[in-house]
Parts: structure tokens; C-alpha cells; sequence
């Protein structure tokens, strides 16, 4: 079995070739709560469990979330524009059910004929859709399993479509939350290993993060949480990247508020030229 997932792992590393990189908004969290801890959120508690950690929605005792969230990514360079929505179910007491949508707008640009005049515009587009499962093994430990669909729309003549999948594990007692995903596996997709763990003691939570993008090389996160009373909450992050084809380095910074199972939430990004003065907001609902 060893050599079976060393060998599987092997000829994963070795699809990943640059049609990925149509794909790289998947490694952009959809949750502002998330961002705000510069990323380092897969042992964490997300609004949105299946872009973050699926297997989390199931130790969670909400029957339902839903949220929405919108990030204006580089602004200073370019404006992007992503749009996510996400629910969550508990169908019956161990299993729920999670549904991701993550839409994201570049900016339209011309193109031109042979003679060098402007025939028409284009905006290119990327969507994914994500349908899972998670399942609670045990009081402290659930499995999440997903399937998604993607599409990219570089150009008129440029489209893709294609379909990957995400497993990830969670353990969580004692203050103590560990997290284990596999995100996006599939051929020409930024496939990506997550793993972390987070402590939570007197409303400070700390938590780190390593990531391994196949085809693109390492990253890693730290961040901080400070919640007031479980209403009012402060973050901060460090975010190292390794490769400016993945997430480059930042700090990241956040706040949030939750009452009466309404949470919102507002991350930004400094310290990078690419990703400097990019702003994220959110709001979420669970029950």
C-alpha cells in the first residue's frame, strides 16, 4: 500500500503542468476569517468547510451555515474580483452535506486583429462548483471527501473543463484542533497537501500551517486570534510563500463579529507588492 501511494503521488506531481495555472485562484481562501490568519486556517472552524477543511463541518454541532464573501485580489496590480457562497447541512447526526460555489472575474482586455486594430473584448472567467460529505468517525475525529467541477475561460479559443477532488481529516479535543487536506487532486489542477494544527486557550487562538503545491513548491502560515466574549474578534498572519506561481508572502490582518449565529468578517493583505491593499469581506449564518 506504501509504494501504491508513493507511486500515485509520483505521477500526480508529474500531470501538473502549466494549464494549472488557469487554476490557481483555488488556492485563494474564500473565507475572509481564514485570510485573516494568513491563510492557515485547514484545523480551524471555517463558514465555509469544504474550500477550507470539509471533515470540520462534521465535529461542528451547527446544523446548518451558510455564507457569502467577495475579495478584491491585487488591486494593486490588477483587479480581480472573487465571489464564493457555501452552505452546509447535517443530515443525520455524523454526516453533512456541503456545497461550495467559487467564481472568479478578471479584468476584460481587447484583442486585436493582424492590422492592429481593436475587433473585440474579452473577460475571462474561472468557476468551480464543489459538492462533499463529511462524516464523524469518533467524538474528536471526522473524515470529508468532495468533487468539483472546473472551468476556465482564458480566451475566446481558450476553455477548459475538468473535475478534482478533495479528502481531508480533522481531530479536535481539549483546546487542540489538527487538520490533514488533500485539495484539488486531479490532472492539471494545483493539487495541494495542507496540514496543521491550532490551541485555543482563553479566547487566543494560535495557528500553523505547511502546504506542499505539486509542480509549484512550499508554503507556510502562521496567524493569531483574539476573541472578546465569542462576539468580537481580532486576527493576524504571516504568510511565507515560496513561489510567486502559488500565494506570495504577506501579512495578512483581520477582524470579526459574531452575534446570534450571524458572523461577518473583513481580512487585509500588506507587505506584498502583488498582493498589497487586497480586502476581503464575508458574512455567514449557522444554527
Amino acid at each position: 500500500m506504501k509504494k501504491i501511494l508513493i507511486l500515485a503521488f509520483v505521477c500526480l506531481a508529474a500531470l501538473q503542468t502549466a494549464a494549472a495555472q488557469s487554476f490557481s485562484f483555488l488556492q485563494i481562501p474564500q473565507d475572509p476569517a481564514v485570510s485573516g490568519m494568513a491563510g492557515a486556517g485547514v484545523a480551524l472552524r471555517s463558514i465555509s468547510p469544504l474550500d477550507n477543511n470539509l471533515a470540520d463541518a462534521a465535529l461542528a454541532q451547527e446544523k446548518m451555515t451558510a455564507g457569502a464573501s467577495y475579495t478584491l485580489w491585487t488591486p494593486s496590480v490588477n483587479s480581480f474580483g472573487l465571489l464564493g457562497a457555501s452552505a452546509s447541512y447535517r443530515v443525520i447526526p455524523k454526516l453533512v452535506v456541503a456545497l461550495s460555489v467559487k467564481d472568479f472575474m478578471s479584468p476584460s482586455y481587447d484583442i486585436t486583429s493582424e492590422g492592429g486594430h481593436v475587433d473585440q473584448s474579452f473577460k475571462p472567467k474561472d468557476l468551480a462548483i464543489g459538492l462533499g460529505a463529511a462524516y464523524q468517525l469518533g467524538e474528536s475525529l471526522a473524515i470529508g471527501a468532495a468533487a468539483k467541477f472546473l472551468h476556465s475561460s482564458l480566451a475566446p479559443e481558450v476553455k477548459r473543463s475538468t473535475v478534482a477532488f478533495n479528502l481531508s481529516l480533522k481531530y479536535a479535543a481539549n483546546g487542540l484542533q489538527a487538520g490533514l487536506a488533500l485539495d484539488n487532486l486531479g490532472a492539471g489542477v494545483p493539487s495541494t497537501v495542507r496540514a496543521g494544527a491550532a490551541y485555543s486557550i482563553v479566547g487566543l487562538t494560535a495557528s500553523l500551517e505547511g502546504d506542499y503545491v505539486l509542480g509549484a513548491g512550499m508554503m507556510a502560515g502562521a496567524g493569531l486570534q483574539y476573541g472578546f466574549k465569542d462576539m468580537v474578534f481580532v486576527r493576524a498572519g504571516y504568510h511565507l510563500g515560496m513561489s510567486e506561481k502559488v500565494i506570495p508572502s504577506h501579512v495578512s490582518l483581520g477582524i470579526g463579529l459574531k452575534f446570534s449565529g450571524l458572523h461577518l468578517d473583513v481580512s487585509y493583505l500588506t507587505a506584498s507588492k502583488t498582493l498589497g491593499n487586497t480586502l476581503a469581506f464575508g458574512v455567514g449564518y449557522s444554527f
